[in-house]
């Protein structure tokens, strides 16, 4: 996992904060067949909640760029990243009792 780039969109505002850089919170895993790599992250938002209109508070897409290793397990296979995109999905508040 060599890098990763973000769109983050508060709901209700028009512009779009990029978060971007080498690997995720500060690491760039390598990773044999068959493992997995797991973190967790996380995203200052400015917002006003639009309750009752929504808990949506803010929206995110991007991807991740990875690169293939070679069997000596440093050796790049390509010098062009492959990337996972990933999905836009949303922030929601929790109901607030």
């Amino acid at each position: 996992l060599v890098s990763r780039r973000f769109e983050i969109q508060t709901i209700g505002s028009p512009n779009k904060d990029v978060v971007q850089g080498p690997g995720v919170t500060g690491r760039q895993p390598i990773l044999k067949p068959g493992e997995s790599f797991e973190y967790t992250s996380t995203a200052p938002l400015s917002v006003k909640p639009m309750t009752p209109k929504t808990p949506v508070v803010a929206r995110m897409q991007g991807e991740y760029n990875f690169v293939q290793l070679a069997d000596d397990g440093s050796t790049p296979l390509s010098s062009t990243p492959l990337q996972a995109n990933l999905g836009k999905f949303h922030f929601i508040l929790p109901a607030l009792a």
